[in-house]
C-alpha cells in the first residue's frame, strides 16, 4: 500500500470521526442575555434585573425552567455549581432574596422571552457579599425527558452589601503529600477554603520546603487561580516540585496570598522523603557490678551450707 493510499484512508477516517462527533453532540440552542448579575446593594431595598432567553431559528422550541439555586464551586477548577435549597446552607447565600416572575417559559423556534429577577435585600443584611445562581435549563416533560436539547446556562448573582466590612481570609484544609519517594519529582496539592465573607480572585499558593535546620531546599508556586473563590467554598491549588529530594525529613510550608501579596492562610506540615531511618538498637551487656550471677549465687549458697554444717558438727562434738 503506497503513501497516497494511506493518506486518503487517514483523511477518510478523520472525516468520519468528526462527522460522528457532530451528529452526537447536543445542539447549543439556548442563549441568555444578562448572564451575570452584580450589584452593590443596600439593606432593606429591592432591585430588579432583566433576563432574556432565546433559541436559534434552526432549533426546535421547548419549555425552559428558571430556578434560583445556591452558589457552589467545583474543587478542581472553581467552576460554578448550582446547589439545591437543602444543600445551600451558607450564611452568605442570596438565594432566599431572589424571585423570578416567570419560573418557566415556552419558546418556539427562534423565539425569545424576557423575565425579571427581583432581589429583595433583608434589612438585617450586613457585611461582605451574598451569592446565588439562577439556572436556566430545559424543563422536564410529563415523561421526565428534557423538552429540548439546549445546554443549561448558569447566571451568577454577586451582591456586595454597601457600608459593610469586607473580611478576606482563608484556611488550608489539607496539604499533601506527607510521604514521597526520594530523588523523584512530586506534586504538592493544597485544599484551600474561603473562610471570609467576600469573594476574591487570583489566589496563589507558594510552597517552601526546608531541612529541619531551616535551610531551604526546594520551592514552588501555583499560577493565580483563574476564578473568584466564593465564601464557604474550597478549591485545590497544585504545583510540581521538579527536582526530587534526598531521603530525609523536611518541613513543607504553604502560604496562600492574593495577587497584591495579602496573606490569606499559612500552614506547615512534615514531609518524609524516602523510608525513615531505622533506629540502631545497641545490645546491653550483662551487669558486672557487685551482684553475682545465678551460678555464682548457687556456689556461694553451697559454701555457706558446708560452712554452717561443719560448724554445727564441731559444736556437737564439744558438747
Amino acid at each position: 500500500m503506497n503513501q497516497n493510499t494511506l493518506a486518503r484512508i487517514s483523511f477518510l477516517m478523520l472525516t468520519l470521526l468528526f462527522a460522528a462527533i457532530l451528529l452526537h453532540a447536543p445542539a447549543f440552542a439556548l442563549k441568555v442575555d444578562g448572564a451575570r448579575i452584580a450589584f452593590d446593594v443596600e439593606p432593606g431595598k429591592t432591585y430588579t434585573s432583566p433576563i432574556g432567553i432565546s433559541i436559534k431559528p434552526e432549533e426546535s422550541g421547548g419549555t425552559f425552567a428558571i430556578d434560583v439555586m445556591g452558589f457552589g464551586q467545583s474543587p478542581a477548577d472553581g467552576t460554578a455549581i448550582s446547589l439545591e435549597a437543602e444543600v445551600d446552607k451558607s450564611p452568605y447565600s442570596a438565594r432566599p432574596f431572589i424571585t423570578i416572575d416567570g419560573p418557566t417559559v415556552t419558546l418556539e423556534s427562534g423565539g425569545r422571552a424576557d423575565v425579571t429577577a427581583t432581589i429583595t435585600v433583608p434589612a438585617d443584611a450586613k457585611d461582605g457579599g451574598r451569592y446565588a445562581i439562577i439556572l436556566v435549563h430545559p424543563a422536564a416533560s410529563a415523561s421526565g425527558a428534557p423538552a429540548a436539547f439546549a445546554t443549561a446556562v448558569a447566571i451568577p448573582v454577586i451582591l456586595t452589601v454597601k457600608g459593610g466590612s469586607i473580611k478576606e481570609t482563608g484556611e488550608i484544609l489539607a496539604l499533601e503529600p506527607s510521604v514521597v519517594g526520594s530523588e523523584t519529582p512530586f506534586d504538592v496539592v493544597m485544599t484551600f477554603r474561603n473562610s471570609g465573607n467576600y469573594h476574591y480572585s487570583g489566589a496563589k499558593n507558594s510552597i517552601t520546603i526546608t531541612e529541619t535546620s531551616g535551610k531551604v531546599v526546594a520551592t514552588g508556586v501555583t499560577a493565580p487561580f483563574s476564578r473568584a473563590i466564593v465564601p464557604g467554598n474550597s478549591v485545590e491549588l497544585s504545583c510540581t516540585i521538579e527536582n526530587g529530594l534526598p531521603q530525609g525529613t523536611y518541613q513543607m510550608i504553604s502560604r496562600v496570598e492574593k495577587q497584591d501579596g495579602k496573606l490569606l492562610a499559612e500552614k506547615t506540615v512534615m514531609l518524609q522523603v524516602g523510608n525513615p531511618s531505622t533506629a540502631q538498637v545497641t545490645p546491653v551487656a550483662p551487669s558486672k557490678g557487685f551482684l553475682p550471677g545465678f551460678g555464682a549465687t548457687l556456689a556461694i549458697i553451697g559454701i555457706a551450707c558446708a560452712f554452717f554444717g561443719a560448724l554445727r558438727k564441731r559444736k556437737g562434738g564439744e558438747g
